[in-house]
């Protein structure tokens, strides 16, 4: 047989092979493919944790399902994923649905992330307290003008990722607006589109997650900042003042910036599936320490690698 004939017998069975080996990966911890969900104010975050875990592992597959935190959980409860990953651990009444399907859920604390702020680069006021973001958010204050310092006046436009978002959920909670944000809103749709609404709206405020804004070593995230301003935040009911944080991975840590939440990874299988490979990927070592250096606090204790690290001094004086 001719030399260019056995090459091309080769070709083929290397492609047969190739197709083969894709299309028969077993399923385990390690290999095969995995539906997860999560809220899309975490994308950044889950999407370089995935990247990495992939690239350890190249048989494995993720794909996640961004939505907002109540898409998210509602396909938990569905049986359509193993694995959410959110803003919260499960309440009783979630819990008690998947319990009823023989499934023993599990709320396992990965993070802590934060809510910032961000306004245009236009506006002077430099930070707000507690009192006055629920004021703002409960309707009380809803022109610029109300606030000393902002340089503006007209509507306050509150600008937020979705309405059943786990940003609105978490500043409910933490405010105490008792289930109402009033106020001039409008919902973009996705954290991008939130950035984008403020950088290009002087009247606008905006509440993201932390960790679309903390990788500051990311081209990305330093053209964005660029574009937007973030607010500090005051623990103090008090107007301008001291002691007032931007969030950041010192602020957090040391639990100076008010907004800050605790991220879970709600799990609902207990087989050796791929879901739970990466689970143990988030929980593990090398897991913890892409959280650390995505400028957000892991679950697990890295002070050690704190103290190896400046940080920028975040505190307004």
């Amino acid at each position: 047989m001719k030399w260019n004939n056995w090459k091309l017998i080769l070709i083929l069975f290397l492609l047969a092979g190739c197709h083969r080996a894709k299309n028969n990966v077993p399923e385990s911890m390690l290999s095969g493919q995995a539906v997860i969900a999560s809220d899309e104010a975490l994308m950044p975050l889950i999407n370089a944790e995935i990247e990495i875990f992939q690239s350890m592992y190249n048989y494995s597959t993720i794909d996640c399902k961004y939505g907002t935190e109540y898409d998210a959980v509602n396909l938990l409860l569905a049986e359509k994923t193993r694995l959410a990953i959110i803003g919260r651990p499960l309440n009783d009444q979630e819990s008690a649905s998947l319990k009823s399907k023989n499934l023993l859920p599990q709320s396992i604390p990965l993070a802590y992330d934060a809510i910032a702020l961000i306004v245009h680069p236009e506006n002077k006021l430099m930070v707000l307290s507690v009192s006055q973001i629920s004021e703002i958010l409960s309707g009380k204050i809803t022109d610029w003008s109300q606030l000393n310092n902002s340089g503006k006046t007209g509507t306050i436009q509150l600008v937020f990722d979705g309405e059943s978002s786990g940003v609105i959920r978490y500043l409910n909670d933490q405010l105490n607006l008792n289930k109402k944000v009033s106020g001039d809103i409008s919902f973009a749709g996705n954290s991008p589109k939130v950035i984008e609404g403020v950088a290009s709206n002087p009247l606008a405020i905006g509440f993201v997650g932390y960790n679309w804004l903390s990788e500051t070593d990311n081209l990305r995230v330093q053209q964005t900042l660029t574009k937007i301003k973030l607010m500090a935040v005051s623990a103090s009911s008090k107007e301008g003042q001291t002691n007032s944080y931007v969030p950041s991975l010192s602020s957090i840590y040391n639990n100076t910036y008010p907004l800050i939440r605790r991220i879970y990874a709600i799990y609902t299988d207990p087989s050796a599936s791929l879901a739970r490979g990466f689970l143990s990927h988030l929980t593990s070592e090398r897991g913890q320490k892409i959280i650390y250096r995505f400028g957000l606090k892991p679950q697990s204790d890295f002070q050690r690698l704190i103290s190896t690290r400046k940080e920028k001094n975040t505190i307004i004086k």
